[in-house]
């Protein structure tokens, strides 16, 4: 064999074993959101972190720049009280071209009482939001709502009829739990009868996620 094709194979060989790391590495960020640098430190990388906290500077200098970011500020601030005026300027900061993440994402890390209250309101008037949902799981970072997030959660999955929405639904569900130890594939399952769409869809959830476990406990060739 001469140098041209060791070359090639030694080429191939890296390209194999980076695809393969690349793949663990998608696998455990898709299995496990919260706790990936574990999960990663156990294949072998080291974590550094950064020496300044770049979302805290921006945190701190965080200013509302608008009416709506003030009455929302005044809000979590006890303020105002919270209202379906409120709950809007909420919903509209997030939809914004440029919203201002920094300014709110700090009354996320505080656990604010209020900001808890107002994503309940949202989710008691506007059932099964999926971004809503979304919201309230981060919060839930900061402060352990896990029987509350299961609820909602769950009721949404149950009164959701468009099949596609449950499905993203359902995962979201189940990341958003999967760290506290809560299987909301299987108590999803228990749910719906055999043969309707929404145990099917569950039952193949539940197969994707057996098969990406499987897959993640193997071990990489060298």
């Amino acid at each position: 064999m001469g140098k041209k094709d060791k070359d090639s194979v030694l080429d191939d060989y890296a390209k194999l074993k980076n695809e393969i790391i690349r793949d663990k590495v998608n696998e455990i960020f898709r299995n496990h959101p919260k706790d990936h640098i574990a999960k990663m430190e156990e294949l072998g990388f080291v974590y550094f972190e950064d020496d300044d906290d770049y979302e805290e500077i921006e945190e701190r200098n965080a200013r509302p720049e608008n009416q709506r970011q003030r009455d929302l500020i005044a809000y979590l601030e006890n303020k105002k009280k919270l209202s379906k005026k409120i709950f809007e300027s909420y919903s509209e900061e997030k939809a914004a071209e440029s919203p201002n993440y920094p300014l709110i994402r700090k009354y996320y890390k505080e656990a604010n009482k209020n900001l808890k209250s107002l994503l309940l309101y949202g989710l008691d008037n506007y059932p099964g939001r999926i971004d809503l949902l979304s919201d309230l799981s981060f919060f839930h970072e900061f402060e352990n709502i896990l029987s509350i997030l299961i609820t909602y959660y769950t009721q949404a999955c149950v009164d959701e009829e468009n099949l596609d929405t449950f499905s993203e639904l359902a995962k979201d569900f189940y990341y958003s739990t999967n760290p506290d130890g809560y299987e909301a594939y299987y108590a999803l399952r228990e749910l719906f009868e055999p043969d309707t769409d929404k145990r099917k869809i569950i039952d193949f959830l539940i197969a994707e996620e057996e098969e990406a476990e499987r897959k993640a406990h193997q071990p990489i060739e060298l």
